[in-house]
């Protein structure tokens, strides 16, 4: 391609076709500018941790929880099937597992993944408060974790899986899934609700191939 900003001219062009392709577009005009873009890995990760913000009027918080959390208000938790498993690390492999809440020990020590628990509950014990979070709070201290996350994540629209993770119907595989399909993996195949067998890099050449793989579009590592 000639003329002026031929790589912006193609990659807006390409919004006539899918999002796959349009990924893969700009991975392609990525390659080539390897100077210009390689120390960038080096911003990728946020520097910002929350904040709570004590300050806020606890009708502020309302506004959020009514307009980011609603899906979470609805749930019923005195119904056992929305809180029936609980979160943990399993001692040996430190790794997150689930158990049964209603059949198994340990929920006394779960791991604080029931969000929409938590969001709940808080929202039913501001309901009606005046004046600045700071009092509500020093009332009603284990509300502080929920708060901070309402107040961070009214910033950030996606950063919350939207689901009861506590549920019966929760399953792990689902949000393996979400997770693996940031790095950009295809072609899941599921063993079970826990885990997944996956394709990474389909079409690569294999190692003892990289000498013909003329064809092959990203840069190899070299020996």
């Amino acid at each position: 391609m000639t003329g002026a900003q031929p790589v912006d001219r193609i990659i807006a062009g390409s919004t006539r076709w899918s999002i796959d392709t349009q990924e893969l577009i700009v991975a392609l005009m990525l390659e080539p500018f390897g100077d210009l873009i390689d120390g960038l890995t080096d911003c990728m990760a946020t520097p910002f941790a929350p904040q709570l913000d004590p300050q806020m009027p606890c009708a502020d918080l309302r506004a959020l929880l009514v307009r980011d959390w609603g899906w979470a208000c609805t749930i019923d938790f005195t119904d056992p099937q929305h809180c029936a498993q609980f979160w943990y690390v399993s001692e040996a492999k430190q790794e997150p597992r689930l158990g049964n809440r209603h059949a198994e020990p340990g929920a006394e020590i779960e791991t604080p993944l029931d969000i929409a628990r938590q969001i709940k509950a808080l929202a039913a014990d501001i309901a009606g408060v005046g004046g600045p979070l700071g009092p509500f709070l020093a009332q009603y201290p284990t509300h502080r974790a929920a708060a901070r996350r309402v107040q961070t994540l009214g910033h950030h629209p996606y950063a919350e899986i939207r689901d009861n993770l506590i549920g019966a119907d929760c399953l792990p595989i689902d949000l393996l899934r979400c997770k693996l399909a940031f790095f950009g993996t295809a072609k899941f195949d599921p063993k079970s609700d826990r885990w997944t067998r996956i394709t990474l890099a389909q079409g690569a050449p294999l190692f003892d191939e990289l000498d013909s793989a003329d064809d092959w579009w990203l840069p190899v590592s070299p020996l």
